[in-house]
């Protein structure tokens, strides 16, 4: 997921940029800016959503440890979820 996060932020930097460059530049047509801005916008939300830790500090630590003590202990077999 990450890896998806960052690609929607870093096209979100190349349409803030194209859109700064465009306003910059000269003549602007309010609404092909509007458009360039709502793209930076809509490609930042999903980035800042996928990005934003969905669990808290303590229950991710929990979940690592969980994970480190299963794969010390090669005894314990996979556990059947399914049944």
């Amino acid at each position: 997921m990450r890896t998806f996060s960052l690609l929607f932020l870093f096209i979100a930097f190349v349409l803030l940029l194209e859109f700064l460059l465009y306003v910059i530049r000269g003549p602007v047509d309010p609404r092909i800016a509007a458009v360039i801005f709502a793209g930076f916008l809509l490609c930042l939300a999903p980035a800042i959503y996928l990005l934003k830790p969905f669990e808290g500090h303590e229950e991710l630590q929990r979940r690592r440890e969980a994970r480190r003590k299963r794969r010390r202990d090669p005894r314990k077999g996979p556990t059947d979820r399914g049944s």
